[in-house]
């Protein structure tokens, strides 16, 4: 919180100096133009690993950024974080004269949308402030867990099938930055962000447990369990440290 409002103090300030400049400047040359697209990434490592990565939304999900200019001071901007997680295991081992096979593979999706804004300040030909607002809206895919286990000896084999299904849930936060890009070619920039924000995320409710047991002679069984688990968790956060960003706009015209 107190880098936070030790970098609007410095921003304000800056600002406040560079407002005092001749209101009748020309644009810069290095500035996008209305109706650029840009796409931007976060800047990570030390000086000998320095590499770019996606930006993420506030769940930390990796996570497609664009901007649009609208004006020269009103540029919209879209995070997108699509996200399909799968892990399967498969093994197979003895046990005393059985052989047990293990199938299992448990699935789950989410997706989330980041719409936002940037205020531009007035700055130099190369330095370009702003503020920015965004809100975020995700959606949580259910969850669903399924394997299967062979146990086969001397007289055949037997099987027990195993199926976890889960609601799934939703997401929402809104955050408020501070920034600067400089350009340190014509479109192209690396700049810093700063901000503050809360998020809540909903996850669970109906859950059913299928088991199905077929043994290898006589009648198969089937039991069935339904339950019920919500858990929400929600909270306020400041970026741990200032994000290096960079990006690049193209022109649409």
């Amino acid at each position: 919180m107190k880098n936070f409002i030790l970098s609007a103090i410095l921003l304000l300030i800056y600002t406040g100096i560079f407002a005092q400049t001749d209101s009748n400047s020309t644009a810069s040359p290095f500035f996008p133009e209305s109706k650029d697209v840009g796409v931007v990434g976060n800047v990570s490592g030390l000086i000998n690993a320095i590499q770019a990565t996606n930006r993420t939304d506030l769940r930390s999900q990796s996570a497609v950024t664009l901007r649009y200019v609208y004006n020269d001071k009103l540029t919209f901007r879209l995070g997108l974080a699509p996200k399909v997680d799968r892990h399967s295991t498969l093994s197979t081992d003895s046990v005393g004269k059985d052989q047990v096979r293990f199938d299992s593979t448990a699935t789950q999706s989410s997706i989330s949308f980041r719409p936002g804004v940037e205020y531009h300040l007035r700055g130099t030909k190369r330095l370009d402030p702003y503020m920015a607002a965004d809100l975020e809206f995700g959606i949580v895919g259910g969850l669903k867990i399924g394997s299967s286990t062979n146990v086969t000896d001397t007289t055949g084999t037997s099987s027990l099938t195993r199926t976890i299904t889960e609601d799934g849930g939703f997401s929402f936060g809104a955050k408020l930055s501070l920034g600067m890009n400089y350009f340190v070619t014509k479109k192209l920039f690396v700049g810093a962000e700063y901000g503050l924000g809360f998020y809540s995320i909903a996850t669970g409710g109906d859950r059913q447990e299928v088991a199905q047991f077929e043994p290898v002679s006589g009648s198969a069984q089937t039991d069935r369990i339904l339950s019920s688990t919500r858990v929400t968790n929600s909270s306020m956060f400041v970026d741990p440290m200032i994000q290096l960003t960079i990006g690049y706009f193209f022109s649409t015209k």
